[in-house]
């Protein structure tokens, strides 16, 4: 297998494990905001106490902060293996510099930047949501659920032995037997399969995080060398976009990348073309050619 194969293939590793980790991690901050919620003051089965949700905030902050932003660090300290495998890997190809180490360093703030504005953004909609659930004076067990589906959409957590069941066929399964388990999951016990939550953007920065890392460290490997024309190149796999499907295998001078990045595409993520490649979750990459190789 080539050189390009072997790392992207370490990198489909690496990425699927930082995935299940988060998952994982999840789970705990839903049971523990789930305990905590079912601490708070109510008067005949209704919340009420505005105090109390108001400062409900801080605590859901720390839980992220704990539970969530603590393992994104952990994740990207990771990052440093994949310098090192990139380096490895072009080295097959040619001579190359390794990047500065403040370079890396930048580069794995701005990975963290991405988690930090996902626990943000949940913060809110969780603390905003526990606030008025108590100035509605909803019940505990109504507002438990709704905190569990901004968490974890399909995957909550439940008391309910056959929705536990399914829950882990849907995380551990695949094809057919998977799709019905989530499709039951969805219909049934109403579980929101594609909605906004925090675990669904989780697991797409835990791809999106380290292959645009992975990109940055390529174009500025490229830019100290000189290189102008670069290869396309991954597997297909049934969620490929079509875009890149019929670009993959190709090699582009950078003019012609910028060119045909300029179009449009279902999926597609604003940025530079080197670095979000085909768009959102695309786990395809670059790789430098050298000329006289």
């Amino acid at each position: 297998m080539a050189a390009n194969d072997d790392y992207a293939d370490f990198l489909e590793r690496l990425t699927d494990g930082h995935q299940r980790r988060l998952a994982v991690v999840l789970q705990t901050l839903e049971g523990n905001i789930a305990s905590y919620v079912n601490s708070a003051p109510e008067a005949d089965g209704q919340l009420f106490d505005l105090e109390w949700s108001l400062q409900a905030r801080q605590e859901v902050r720390r839980l992220i902060e704990v539970d969530f932003l603590q393992e994104a660090q952990e994740l990207i300290d990771e990052y440093i293996e994949v310098a090192n495998s990139q380096f490895a890997m072009l080295s097959e190809y040619g001579t190359f510099t390794r990047v500065a180490p403040e370079t890396i360093q930048a580069l794995q703030q701005l990975s963290f930047q991405g988690f930090q504005a996902i626990a943000d953004q949940q913060l809110d909609t969780l603390a905003t949501g526990i606030y008025q659930s108590t100035l509605t004076g909803r019940g505990k067990a109504d507002l438990i659920a709704q905190l569990r589906g901004q968490i974890n959409g399909v995957y909550q957590q439940s008391d309910e032995e056959e929705a536990r069941q399914l829950v882990e066929i849907a995380q551990t399964a695949t094809g057919q037997r998977q799709k019905d388990a989530i499709d039951k999951l969805h219909s049934i016990y109403a579980r929101d399969r594609l909605g906004n939550n925090m675990r669904r953007y989780a697991t797409q920065m835990a791809n999106d995080s380290l292959a645009q890392y992975s990109a940055s460290i390529t174009k500025a490997t490229a830019n100290e060398a000189g290189i102008t024309n670069f290869k396309y190149y991954g597997d297909v796999i049934r969620d490929s976009r079509d875009f890149c499907i019929n670009n993959v295998g190709k090699t582009f001078t950078e003019d012609e990348i910028i060119r045909k990045w300029e179009g449009s595409w279902a999926g597609k993520a604003p940025g530079d073309p080197f670095i979000v490649r085909g768009g959102y979750n695309c786990r395809h990459h670059w790789l430098p050619i050298v000329e006289d190789v």
